[in-house]
Formats: structure tokens, C-alpha cells, sequence
């Protein structure tokens, strides 16, 4: 009888971890996602789109924010490796974003102080369909993450960390856990290294998302019958619509997701006809500069929601 209770202690040790609260969280419709806080209808990745993209006639859900660190340690909340782009300094507003390869600007932000980084004006470039730039001189600075998760205390956030050399995720994780704010949080680095990080430093029940690899690899296994086999599971899947011209809004590739226990997300989709298409293909939400686009199209919790039976 003596083993009984031992056989249970190991059982117990050999228990799945408990799913992160982040995926708990999600209700059974799809959801919207702002992308760098709603970039089309508010200068991205600041305190001014996020606070748009909850206003009450959009709710955005979730909040995609991207991180950099500053030369003196400060996580920032920002996408290029540069300023320039979003700030109109340097090489100005016109430049090309980053594309995972190369950065086209040439005031570097890990080589920038939070003071520097914050006397710029991140609400310069903006522009709306009409061609002005409402944001611009009009006190918009680029956020710190402290700030970003102190300021919208119950928001939930998708933590997307661009920078890796030198890297920042164990600061990132440092914050979220004095900040208490694992719960309201999921992580993603699409760099393979970063991802490994966040798994190993992260503590039990981070919300962790699929890398660059893990995402070709669930593509490949959901577009043909000899690809893919052996693919990671991750807690969620934050992938593309399309990926190298092929579409990935398809049925079979959310099935394949969704029997490995992942919810899927995709992106960046501005839209209502490619939002219908993606949820069509049963995904769970929407990653849209458009926030507002995408709630008139998904409806509210009780309020003609449309249900996806994750």
C-alpha cells in the first residue's frame, strides 16, 4: 500500500504543464488582434493607437507591440531597428520598414538612449488616407514597455521581440514578471535562438508562439502530403495569410494546427474580403492594422459575434 501514494507523487511530477493563461483565456469566437497597436489608425506601436484601438466601437482583444532595447537597457516598444521611418529623422518617412534582413534607416535605436529615443517625435510619420499627419508635433514619443503594460493594466498583449543582438529577452521577461502580467501575455520571436530563450528563462505557463521554422513547417505539412512531418507545437500559431505566393488560408493547414492544440492567428490582414477568407479557414483571430475593419466585420461578444467552434 506503501507504493500507492508514491505512484501518485510521480504521476504527478509527470503531468502535462498546465496550458499558459493566455490560451485559457480565449473565448470561442474569433478575435481581434490590433497589429503594433492598430498601425492604420494611429501612429504604431504607441500609447495613441492602443488607446484607439480600445476605444468601444472596435475592443480590439489583443494588442500586437514589437520590442527593441535602448543603448542604456530600456525595452522599447517599436519595429524597425531604426528611428527613421516612424520618427522622420535620418533617412525620413519614406524608407521601407525592415524586412526581417536589413534595416534601411540610420539612427539605430539599441544605439540611442531612452532620452534620445523619447525626444523624438513618433507621431511624425503617421498619415491617414487623406494624406494628413494629425499625430505629428503633437507630443507622440516612443514607449517604453513599462509604460505600454502600466498604462493598459488589463489589456492583454502579444509580445513580438525583434531584437537580438544584443539580445532582450531575459529583460523582457524580468519586466513582465515585476509587472505581473504572464497572465495578460504571449510571446513570440520569430528568430529561432530568442524563441529557445524564451522557452529555457520563461516560467512554467508562458505563452509561447511558433518561429519562423515552425511556421514554414506547419505550411508545408497543411499544403502538401510530404512536407511537414515532425512539426513543433508551441502554444499558438502566428503565421502569415500568404507565404513565397502560396495562400495559406486554408482549412486544412487550421485542422492540422488546431489537432496539435494550437489557436492560429494571421497576419497582417487589412481587408474585410481577406479577413472572411482567413476565418473561413476557421482561424481564431484577426492581426489587422485595421482594427476597426475587422470588428465591423467580426461583431461583438453577444452582439452578432461570429463563432469559429475552436
Amino acid at each position: 500500500m506503501k507504493s500507492i501514494p508514491l505512484l501518485l507523487v510521480f504521476l504527478a511530477g509527470c503531468a502535462a504543464p498546465a496550458e499558459p493563461a493566455f490560451v485559457t483565456w480565449l473565448p470561442s469566437h474569433p478575435i481581434v488582434v490590433a497589429h503594433r497597436g492598430g498601425a492604420s489608425i494611429g501612429p504604431e506601436n504607441t500609447l495613441r493607437a492602443i488607446q484607439r484601438a480600445q476605444e468601444p466601437r472596435i475592443e480590439a482583444e489583443v494588442m500586437e507591440i514589437d520590442l527593441h532595447s535602448s543603448s542604456d537597457g530600456t525595452v522599447v516598444v517599436i519595429h524597425d531597428k531604426s528611428v527613421d521611418r516612424t520618427t522622420g529623422v535620418g533617412q525620413g518617412c519614406d524608407i521601407d520598414q525592415d524586412d526581417g534582413k536589413q534595416t534601411f534607416g540610420d539612427l539605430l535605436v539599441s544605439e540611442m538612449t531612452l532620452a534620445e529615443l523619447q525626444a523624438l517625435d513618433a507621431g511624425a510619420c503617421y498619415m491617414t488616407e487623406e494624406g494628413d499627419r494629425p499625430y505629428a508635433s503633437d507630443g507622440v514619443t516612443i514607449p517604453t514597455l513599462r509604460e505600454t503594460l502600466t498604462r493598459f493594466p488589463t489589456q492583454r498583449f502579444m509580445l513580438e521581440i525583434k531584437q537580438t543582438d544584443p539580445p532582450i529577452v531575459q529583460s523582457v521577461l524580468d519586466l513582465v514578471a515585476e509587472l505581473d502580467a504572464f497572465e495578460r501575455s504571449c510571446f513570440l520571436a520569430f528568430d529561432e535562438g530568442a524563441t529557445q530563450q524564451l522557452a529555457e528563462l520563461g516560467p512554467e505557463g508562458t505563452c509561447i508562439s511558433q518561429p519562423a521554422s515552425g511556421i514554414r513547417c506547419w505550411s508545408t505539412d497543411g499544403l502538401f502530403p510530404f512536407g511537414g512531418g515532425g512539426c513543433p507545437a508551441y502554444d499558438v500559431m502566428w503565421m502569415p495569410h500568404t507565404s513565397s505566393g502560396l495562400n495559406l488560408k486554408s482549412e486544412r493547414i487550421i485542422n492540422n494546427i488546431h489537432d496539435a492544440g494550437m489557436p492560429a492567428f494571421m497576419w497582417t490582414i487589412n481587408d474585410a474580403d481577406t479577413m472572411e477568407a482567413a476565418l473561413a479557414a476557421g482561424v481564431d483571430g484577426i492581426i489587422t492594422d485595421r482594427p476597426d475593419i475587422a470588428r465591423d466585420l467580426l461583431g461583438r461578444p453577444g452582439i452578432n459575434i461570429q463563432e469559429n467552434n475552436r
